[in-house]
C-alpha cells in the first residue's frame, strides 16, 4: 500500500526538526540566540509554528553558520565511502524505514552497507539497484512488521511522557486534540497510523522541552537583573 502524503510530509517534517535540534547542540547556542535565529530564519519563535520550507530555511542558515549534516555511519575499516544510494521511490522507501528503525532504537547502524546486507538477507540481492518491485515491496512490508513489533511500545513510552508534560504545562487545545486523535487512529494497528502517532508525539515534547528551555532562560535573564546594585 502506497503511503499518504500526508504521512510523508510529517516523516519529512519531523526529521528536519531532529536535524535542526542537533545543529543548535553542535553550534551550542543559546537559547536567546537559537530563538532569534528561528525567528529570523523560519518566522516563528519555534519548529512547531513552521512549515517544511520554513524549516528548510532554518537548517540553511545553521548550516551557513558552520552545521554540517553529517552522514550517520563511518566508512568501513580500509576507509572506503559507504554505497551509492539508488534514488528510485521504493528505494527511498525502504531508506526512510530503515532510518525510522534508527530513530527508534531498533537498528544499530543506519549505514547503506548495512541496509544492503539486510536487503541481502531478505530479499537475496546484494544491493537496492537490482532489487525487482515484488522484492522491493516484500523489503518494505518486512521493514513495516519489525518497527510495528517496537512501535506501540514507544507511543506508549511518549504518551506517558506527553501526559506528565501536560499536567506541568498543559498543551495547546488543538495541539492537545490532535495528539489525542493522533493516538486513536493508532489503535487501528496500521503502520502509518502508527508512525503519525509516533511523530506527533515525539515533535510536541521536542518543542514542550524548547518552549521549558525558553521560560528558564527569560527566568535566568530576569533574576540577573534583580541581583544588579
Amino acid at each position: 500500500m502506497e503511503r499518504k502524503p500526508l504521512t510523508q510530509a510529517t516523516d519529512a517534517r519531523a526529521r528536519l526538526v531532529k536535524i535542526i535540534h542537533v545543529a543548535r547542540r553542535e553550534l551550542q547556542l543559546e537559547e536567546g540566540t537559537y530563538r532569534e535565529l528561528l525567528v529570523c530564519a523560519g518566522g516563528a519563535s519555534s519548529t512547531s509554528e513552521m512549515d517544511i520550507p520554513a524549516l528548510d530555511a532554518v537548517l540553511a542558515h545553521l548550516k551557513s553558520k558552520g552545521f554540517k549534516v553529517r552522514a550517520t555511519a563511518k566508512a568501513g575499516a580500509k576507509g572506503r565511502p559507504d554505497r551509492r544510494q539508488d534514488s528510485s521511490v521504493s528505494a527511498r522507501k525502504v531508506r526512510a524505514l530503515w532510518l525510522f528503525l534508527a530513530d527508534l532504537g531498533v537498528v544499530r547502524d543506519p549505514s547503506e552497507r548495512a541496509l544492503a546486507a539486510y536487503c541481502k538477507r531478505i530479499a537475496k540481492v546484494d544491493d537496492l539497484h537490482w532489487a525487482r518491485p515484488d522484492q522491493m515491496h516484500d523489503l518494505i512490508e518486512t521493514l513495516k512488521k519489525w518497527a510495528m513489533r517496537f512501535l506501540p511500545a514507544a507511543i506508549e513510552a511518549l504518551k506517558v511522557q506527553a501526559a506528565a508534560e501536560h499536567r506541568r504545562q498543559p498543551f495547546d487545545p488543538e495541539l492537545a486534540l490532535g495528539l489525542q486523535r493522533a493516538v486513536q487512529r493508532a489503535l487501528d494497528g496500521s503502520f502509518d497510523a502508527n508512525r503519525a502517532a509516533w511523530a506527533a508525539l515525539t515533535e510536541a515534547l521536542n518543542d514542550a522541552q524548547e518552549k521549558a528551555q525558553a521560560l528558564v532562560q527569560v527566568l535566568t535573564q530576569v533574576q540577573d537583573l534583580g541581583d544588579q546594585p
